[in-house]
């Protein structure tokens, strides 16, 4: 897991999250799965997960449940309407990622602050 972020769209802005992918920079190419865990469905309105790539489908899971998808996927967040949406997004990526990842903050190519997401070996503790 990258990282843990609860996000927060507010309904009095509008809160959205416009179309986007989540593995299209140097720090971010390692990304694999992104996932949305909706922390509160049933205390907002709007903002609901659409891949226009695949049509007008929007999603919507109930609290607690997630959405897991390719980060290489087109996405966006729509406009909460009213209220506020709290959502947890964390991103997943496998071994090669986490190398491909650690290579990248060691280049200088992005921030120093991934530096200290490094692969950890076998019985190695967290860092």
């Amino acid at each position: 897991v990258e990282r843990y972020m609860v996000a927060c769209y507010d309904g009095q802005s509008a809160g959205f999250f416009r179309a986007h992918r989540d593995n299209t920079t140097a720090g971010t190419a390692h990304r694999r799965f992104a996932c949305t865990i909706n922390l509160n469905a049933e205390e907002y309105e709007g903002g609901n997960l659409l891949f226009p790539e695949f049509g007008t489908r929007a999603y919507r899971a109930p609290t607690g449940a997630a959405l897991v998808f390719s980060c290489s996927l087109l996405h966006e967040a729509q406009p909460v309407t009213k209220g506020r949406r709290y959502a947890f997004l964390p991103f997943f990526y496998d071994e090669a990622a986490a190398r491909e990842r650690e290579a990248t903050a060691r280049s200088g190519k992005v921030g120093s602050d991934l530096a200290k997401y490094r692969v950890r070996k076998a019985g190695e503790g967290r860092r």
